[in-house]
């Protein structure tokens, strides 16, 4: 059980006009994906409000959903020719900015996010984030490799996207992949992490987020099936063994946060347009 009493907020008109936009953006990327039998999960937070609020954490700006590598190709693909292209636009990873995940964007809108997070102005509108796991080997010394590999490339993305304005850690971090400017090591190092995507194996990995080995390299088993569970007036899909993996990425994730971590991570300014 959650201790309702000691959830202190403030939730502000836009952050509620913003969650049911999100909310909205979210029923048109699971109709596309049920029509298509492209299987997706809500990710981190997302599948944390799902489970312990049944809709948003009521702080939250933001929501992520997550498919493997094959899902998640076959999506770009699916979008590129099914997305409604009158109100959303396909920003996709690697191709439309330097970070190896997409977004699904909303057109006539505007979100003006914290420093170091926003890209390009003609890209500001408010979005969902498509991120996509990789197959990692059950071999812990290969794995960990693959782990390596995908983390050296995240930092070499952080770098191209000028993200700069973070940790000392992590733009010590940045700097260290700096090797990965030359073509040939970027592509040696990207074959490494990917090496097993066509192949069966026991994991996969979320190597291109705030995760480390425990967090983000998990049993296909714990994803399973998606599950669809109440979230706000809809059902949205969490991973079958949903409280195996939240507990292996959160631990005890019914705990809420202190007070003070009771914040939004994105949102300054927003504009709605028509919406």
């Amino acid at each position: 059980m959650i201790e309702e009493d000691k959830i202190v907020f403030h939730l502000s008109e836009d952050l509620l006009h913003l969650q049911k936009v999100l909310l909205d953006i979210a029923k048109d990327i699971d109709l596309l994906c049920r029509r298509n039998d492209i299987q997706y999960y809500l990710l981190g937070g997302s599948a944390i409000g799902a489970i312990r609020h049944k809709g948003f954490i009521p702080w939250d700006d933001d929501l992520d959903i997550i498919m493997n590598n094959d899902n998640y190709e076959k999506f770009i693909s699916v979008c590129q020719e099914q997305l409604d292209r009158e109100k959303y636009f396909l920003q996709v990873g690697e191709r439309d900015w330097p970070l190896n995940y997409s977004k699904i964007k909303l057109k006539g809108t505007v979100l003006n996010e914290v420093e170091g997070y926003s890209i390009h102005p003609d890209m500001s509108g408010i979005y969902v984030d498509v991120f996509k796991m990789d197959n990692i080997s059950g071999n812990p010394i290969i794995g960990r490799w693959q782990y390596f590999c995908g983390k050296c490339y995240l930092c070499y993305q952080l770098a191209e996207r000028h993200y700069w304005k973070t940790s000392l850690k992590k733009r010590a971090m940045m700097l260290l992949a700096s090797p990965l400017k030359i073509k040939l090591i970027r592509d040696f190092i990207i074959k490494q992490t990917i090496m097993f995507n066509n192949q069966e194996t026991k994991y996969w990995g979320f190597l291109y987020g705030r995760t480390r080995w425990k967090t983000g390299v998990i049993d296909k088993k714990k994803f399973g099936k998606p599950m669809y569970v109440p979230f706000e007036d809809t059902f949205l899909p969490v991973p079958e063994k949903w409280h195996e993996y939240l507990t292996q990425v959160f631990g005890n994730y019914m705990k809420l946060p202190p007070i003070e971590q009771q914040k939004g991570l994105h949102l300054l300014s927003v504009d709605f347009g028509k919406y």
